[in-house]
């Protein structure tokens, strides 16, 4: 049954329920259905609407209800959606993302919330001149709970085929592709979870990670509550983990970089807690020792699925007992979901290897992805016939992941083929970015590495030889030079300068040299008295702060801390450090907002000496 009428199904049965939970609004599933249901009218009041050609709804909105109704609306019409997040600004990448996002799709309408600065009226119609564009101007809260007597939007009928939503995948120069997802393949992905129907679930990340959707429809669909975090909460562990005992949420869904820093915050959950599902990325054993330490009444499970089989395929269930063998080996992604999908470990030739034996993962089924919007060539280069299904016209999904598969048919994930990487969860060809850094004049040759870091999770590391005559650019240099060309995530997090790249015997980088020159190399290639700007003992002290978690002290009292190499994992450690120095004294959110050492010591200071002051722009948005 397609989850739109799933979602009916409960609006019918129980519309006073409560449907979500997000920035401290609720919205019960009548609610829901009639907010979806007005702004389905207003795009198709618009004209031009073709239900099931592919047709998408951009969603260039900030986490919130209004997401979700927007996602409501386009399956109401028989479109797809697309959530394009703005940056926090309306010029730059966050403008680039929309134009690229509408040049890959034939976009129904644009919509967006005009009181927000980043997605401004008049920047949107010059990033969409030609597409039609509807403001959501307003309270969230009751731009949501607008209720109507009747449905007033038409109800397309669309084959399972018709595209369900549109979902970049995380590339490395910031113009990702998209992947079209069918409604037969969201309709799957909740057919094979039977399990706990009507619970509260949490999700802590973005609605643009298709992870995110996996709690959201099941909730949807079977009558419970989804709980998700606003814009305002998403970088926040510790109101996150609120949030889940608050609601006493029975199931959540994270990437294991979030989760280990959710995790201290959950102690005593597992009384209501019942499963963890960790995606996105490899589950370190440390990670999985923690969570039976904190949380041992509540089931683990592994689950692997990229973003063009839709969401998760193949799941592992943690056995509650350490002495397993996944204990020091790290965890295998397990057995296919559901009998439907079809895994299949093939060398070149298309043919299975032989158990253990390395080889490359491909997926089948009916959650296999519609393909990638406007890309016909890369299309039918990842999705290809599956000689296997013993069905005409089957197809199946070429991953690019390395895999083996043990005697009892458990699946091993063994890392990438083709040179690509995940870190945190984003997929990043590193390739790519050894070509950026090796663009700066002063660089020479460029190797980029992903390597875990003291928490086992994956970093990126930069290592690098000044070209010929010269002594290299400065790390803020390099830094400021990889962020004005790269997507944030895949900007290097350390830069190591080295006087050649080492060589096997064979002729070829050798990596293994390069990783043990981590134990000896400066943190990040340290610019010696570049931080000698500061003026106060309290600027020092947060610059100190700054160098621990950035593990470089390559920056000044005014420099950004996210052109510094932050990202929003390290927003958060920051803030735990600050807060352990001066508890109560900054809030995380506001450090999206107070972005240099000086604005923070500032605020530090107002703090100790009991005047709130001008604490940012996102202040005002603190719940």
């Amino acid at each position: 049954m397609d989850v739109l009428e799933l979602f009916e199904q409960q609006v019918r049965t129980a519309p006073e329920r409560t449907a979500l939970a997000i920035g401290g609004h609720t919205f019960t599933y009548g609610q829901l259905h009639s907010a979806s249901d007005e702004l389905a009218r207003r795009i198709a009041d618009g004209g031009g609407v073709r239900p099931g050609s592919g047709q998408v709804v951009a969603l260039h909105l900030r986490q919130s209800a209004r997401t979700v109704v927007g996602m409501l609306a386009a399956l109401r019409l028989g479109l797809a959606w697309y959530v394009v997040e703005p940056g926090p600004h309306a010029t730059g990448p966050a403008a680039e993302r929309l134009r690229a996002a509408l040049a890959d799709t034939d976009c129904a309408a644009v919509v967006f919330d005009g009181t927000d600065p980043a997605t401004a009226p008049e920047a949107v119609a010059a990033a969409a001149p030609r597409t039609r564009r509807i403001d959501l101007s307003g309270p969230d809260g009751t731009a949501v709970s607008r209720a109507t007597a009747a449905g007033t939007a038409p109800r397309a009928r669309v084959p399972g085929s018709a595209p369900a939503y549109v979902i970049g995948t995380a590339g490395s120069t910031g113009a990702p592709k998209a992947v079209v997802v069918g409604r037969g393949a969201l309709a799957q992905l909740m057919a094979v979870r039977p399990e706990e129907p009507g619970v509260t679930t949490f999700s802590p990340c973005r609605l643009a990670w298709d992870g995110s959707l996996l709690l959201l429809f099941h909730a949807l669909c079977t009558g419970g509550t989804a709980v998700l975090p606003d814009a305002r909460e998403l970088p926040d562990a510790a109101r996150s983990a609120a949030l889940v005992t608050t609601w006493q949420a029975r199931q959540i869904a994270a990437p294991p970089s979030f989760y280990r820093l959710l995790l201290p915050h959950l102690a005593g959950a597992d009384r209501h807690l019942r499963r963890v599902i960790l995606g996105g990325e490899p589950v370190p054993a440390t990670l999985v020792a923690a969570h039976r330490r904190t949380l041992p009444g509540t089931r683990l499970r592994n689950e692997y699925g990229p973003t063009e089989a839709t969401v998760g395929v193949i799941a592992y269930d943690v056995p509650d007992t350490p002495e397993s063998p996944d204990a020091d080996s790290g965890l295998p992604i397990g057995r296919p979901i559901g009998p439907a999908t079809r895994a299949y470990v093939l060398g070149r030739d298309l043919r299975p290897v032989p158990e253990g034996t390395l080889g490359e993962l491909y997926l089948g089924g009916p959650q296999v992805a519609l393909g990638y919007a406007g890309r016909p060539a890369e299309t039918a280069s990842r999705f290809v016939a599956d000689p296997y299904a013993g069905a005409p016209g089957a197809r199946m999904y070429r991953t690019g992941d390395l895999a083996r598969t043990a005697a009892s048919g458990v699946i091993s994930f063994a890392g990438r083929e083709d040179g690509q990487v995940k870190v945190r969860g984003a997929r990043i060809e590193r390739h790519a970015v050894e070509a950026v850094v090796e663009s700066h004049p002063g660089v020479g040759r460029a190797c980029v590495l992903a390597v875990p870091d003291e928490r086992m999770d994956m970093t990126l590391v930069a290592f690098w030889t000044a070209g010929p005559g010269a002594e290299g650019p400065a790390v803020r240099e390099l830094l400021a030079h990889c962020a004005s060309r790269l997507a944030a995530h895949a900007v290097p997090e350390r830069f190591v300068k080295v006087a050649d790249v080492p060589l096997t015997p064979q002729g070829k980088t050798d990596e293994d040299a390069l990783r043990a020159l981590l134990t000896e190399a400066e943190p990040s290639g340290s610019d010696g008295g570049a931080a000698n700007g500061f003026g106060t003992e309290l600027e020092r002290q947060v610059a100190a702060l700054w160098a621990d978690v950035l593990r470089h002290d390559g920056f000044g009292p005014d420099d950004g801390f996210f052109a510094a190499g932050g990202n929003s994992r390290r927003v958060v450690e920051l803030h735990m450090g600050l807060e352990r120095r001066w508890p109560g004294a900054v809030r995380v959110g506001q450090l999206f907002d107070l972005v240099t050492v000086r604005d923070q010591a500032e605020a530090v200071g107002r703090a100790l000496a009991g005047s709130d002051g001008p604490a940012g722009a996102l202040a005002a948005f603190e719940v």
